[in-house]
């Protein structure tokens, strides 16, 4: 993996990725909410289909990428080529209304969803296969993480750029034209990917259909078990990779873990909006702030590659559990309500280390192919399938939190306080209830994620594992 073009094209995938995908999280619920005015029934209705097939066109992904060979799924690059407008498109689609009604907002929802989740699945995949497949030694791993996650870091500046030429959603026509923006310049960045982003599984596939059209019979170094389209079934490899301990502590930590962003990238805007009111703290620092959590985590990777290169990643993912147990705790119970500045700090850091370890997270999947190709002798990971039951697994608490949440803050009068019909009791409660999820949240997910990741069992450190090979 020396070629720089090739670097840079798996960068720019990710930034044009991060581009959409940090804003399309952050200002999704909010505008559904509170510049459409989705009802609750709507919205519920919409989330359970959309966790649905969330969940379900993860594995139907995956095997069309890793047992065919069509124009989509040939290559990893074509795929993203082929892709990148209709991804951009569909990014497009929240944010230009279809109808004032209930139902018509309804059916808005419902098809945002799908069809920005089913492009983001789809292209999500490629890039989690290139991360995989451009090499297996993870010293050039961790490096390909750090470049992409600067690349990344410009990309989350969407949010920032959202936010400050709309004015905080106040001018939605402008909002409208700096998404257009946003979704060209993406898919300028995946059309590079698609036509420089070459892994080394792609050039043998190459001089395999060259050495077929030459009328060559016995390919060298081939084995019935090397082909990708290999008889064994799609769910027969899940089902080998569901008997896996590592897979299984992975999976779950992982669906805690997306629980928590979900929260975090879903809620945020509308918790700070009552619990740091404008009087207290100026628009232009929440701006500011609202930037800040779509760039500091992918700062906290930059920085923390040489800790995790010496401790390992199995270490420093832990140490993240133990932080929301112990930070959620104290914010609760020694630091309060009263001081909007502080709940803003505890957010960005709450933030930061949930968003700055799931960066590292392709590095146990990598690590699981790996060791999948070589328990079961197969000359092609199977990657798309180790990232599609991930997914499977991983993807239904993208949806189940927004309706925990949006029930819980409705069960304590979110509809009425945002409509200007509550009391003053009604607020204070609503807004004690908004800072109890933001402090309990971290301590029982950070629970449950420390247990299920204490049975990981891919512990040792990289220098100690691994031979390096050249360097990037």
């Amino acid at each position: 993996m020396g070629s720089t073009k090739i670097i840079a094209s798996f960068c720019t995938l990710t930034m044009a990725m991060t581009m959409m995908h940090s804003a399309f999280n952050f200002y999704y619920v909010k505008v559904f909410l509170n510049k459409y005015n989705i009802t609750e029934s709507w919205f519920h209705t919409s989330q359970m289909l959309y966790m649905v097939w969330n969940a379900l066109n993860d594995p139907l992904f995956a095997i069309l990428q890793d047992n065919t060979s069509s124009l989509l799924t040939r290559t990893r690059r074509e795929g993203i080529l082929y892709t990148a407008p209709l991804f951009a498109f569909s990014f497009l689609i929240p944010w230009f209304q279809f109808g004032s009604s209930s139902w018509a907002v309804g059916l808005h929802l419902i098809v945002s969803l799908f069809l920005y989740d089913t492009m983001y699945t789809f292209v999500g995949l490629l890039c989690c296969c290139l991360f995989t497949e451009l090499s297996a030694d993870p010293h050039n791993r961790l490096m390909l993480i750090r470049y992409s996650t600067v690349a990344s870091l410009i990309g989350a500046q969407s949010i920032f750029l959202l936010e400050y030429m709309s004015d905080g959603l106040e001018n939605f026509h402008l909002f409208q034209l700096t998404a257009v923006g946003i979704a060209s310049c993406a898919c300028l960045l995946m059309i590079f990917t698609g036509l420089n982003a070459h892994t080394e599984y792609d050039l043998q596939s190459k001089i395999s259909a060259k050495c077929t059209q030459q009328g060559t019979a016995n390919l060298p170094n081939t084995k019935d078990s090397d082909l990708k389209s290999s008889t064994q079934s799609f769910f027969g490899k899940m089902l080998q990779l569901f008997t896996e301990r590592n897979f299984i502590a992975f999976v779950i930590m992982n669906f805690f873990q997306e629980f928590h962003r979900a929260f975090l990238g879903g809620f945020t805007a509308i918790l700070c909006e009552y619990l740091v009111p404008n009087n207290q703290v100026p628009s232009g620092v929440r701006s500011f702030f609202y930037g800040m959590t779509g760039t500091c985590a992918g700062i906290l990777v930059i920085l923390g590659t040489p800790l995790v290169s010496r401790l390992g990643y199995f270490h420093v993912i832990r140490y993240n559990f133990t932080w929301k147990v112990v930070g959620g705790i104290v914010m609760y119970l020694f630091i309060g309500s009263s001081n909007p500045w502080l709940i803003m700090l505890f957010i960005l850091v709450d933030t930061t280390f949930t968003g700055g370890t799931a960066g590292f997270f392709n590095m146990p999947v990598s690590d699981i192919c790996d060791e999948d190709m070589e328990k079961y002798d197969r000359r092609h990971p199977i990657t798309s399938t180790v990232f599609g039951s991930n997914a499977l697994v991983t993807k239904p608490a993208q949806s189940l939190c927004p309706m925990l949440v949006v029930s819980i803050l409705n069960r304590y009068g979110y509809e009425e306080v945002k409509h200007g019909s509550a009391s003053p009791a009604e607020i204070n409660e609503l807004e004690s209830v908004m800072f109890q999820l933001i402090c309990f949240f971290p301590v029982i997910l950070g629970v449950m994620q420390y247990i299920a990741w204490s049975q990981f069992t891919i512990r040792r450190r990289i220098l100690e594992r691994y031979v390096p090979e050249e360097p990037i």
